[in-house]
C-alpha cells in the first residue's frame, strides 16, 4: 500500500505568518494555484480511498487537485491545536515563550506534541489496516513533518525539513506492516 500526504495550498495565515492549528482559513489565490499545480501529479493514480483533514484549506486543496473527487474529512489529521496563538504573529525563534512550548501547545489551550503524534499514528495505524492499494490524505505541514518523525525515529521538524504548500510525502507500507519513507515532492 502507498499512502500520500499531501499539505494544503498556501492559506491566508501561511501568507501573513501566523499560526493557525485549528482556524478555518481560506487558501489564497496562490493556496488554489498551488493545489492546481499538483493536479498533473495526483490525476494519474488511481486513489481507493481520499481523506482530507475536516479545516477548510485542506478541503479546498483536495477538491481543486482532484476534481471530483469523493472524500471523507475527519479530524484525525488537522494540524496541531495550537490554542490561544491561532491567527496571532509567529513567535522568533528565541522568543523567552517558546521555551514554554517545548513540549508543544497545551500550555495556551492547545495540544502537546505527545497527544499530536498520538493522533497521527492512530491515523497511520487506522489506514495500515484498509483494505486498498493507494490512499491520499490532504493535511497539514506538521502532520506531514511529524509522519515522517515518527516513521523514521528522527527530529523532523520546520527547521530541517522544507515542507512547502502542497508538498506530497510518500509512504509505502512494508510486508512486515510498517510505513516506509518512498518519496518526497516538494513543488
Amino acid at each position: 500500500m502507498k499512502l500520500y500526504l499531501i499539505r494544503h495550498g498556501e492559506s491566508e495565515t501561511n501568507l501573513a505568518g501566523h499560526y493557525t492549528g485549528w482556524a478555518q482559513v481560506a487558501l489564497t489565490p496562490k493556496g488554489v494555484k498551488d493545489a492546481e499545480g499538483i493536479r498533473p501529479i495526483l490525476e494519474g493514480i488511481k486513489f481507493d480511498k481520499i481523506y482530507s483533514s475536516d479545516l477548510i484549506r485542506a478541503i479546498k486543496t483536495a477538491e481543486t487537485a482532484i476534481p471530483g473527487c469523493v472524500y471523507e474529512a475527519t479530524p484525525l489529521i488537522r494540524e496541531i491545536n495550537v490554542g490561544s496563538l491561532a491567527h496571532k504573529p509567529f513567535l522568533a525563534p528565541d522568543a523567552p515563550e517558546r521555551k514554554l512550548m517545548a513540549e508543544g501547545f497545551a500550555c495556551v489551550g492547545g495540544e502537546s506534541y505527545a497527544e499530536f503524534r498520538c493522533r497521527i499514528t492512530k491515523f497511520l495505524d487506522y489506514v495500515k489496516e484498509l483494505d486498498c492499494d493507494t490512499v491520499a490524505a490532504f493535511t497539514h505541514g506538521g502532520f506531514l513533518r511529524n509522519a515522517i518523525s515518527i516513521i523514521l525515529s528522527a527530529d523532523i521538524n520546520k527547521m530541517n525539513f522544507l515542507c512547502s504548500n502542497c508538498a506530497i510525502v510518500i509512504l509505502e507500507l512494508s510486508k512486515d506492516k510498517k510505513w516506509m519513507l518512498n518519496g518526497v515532492i516538494n513543488p
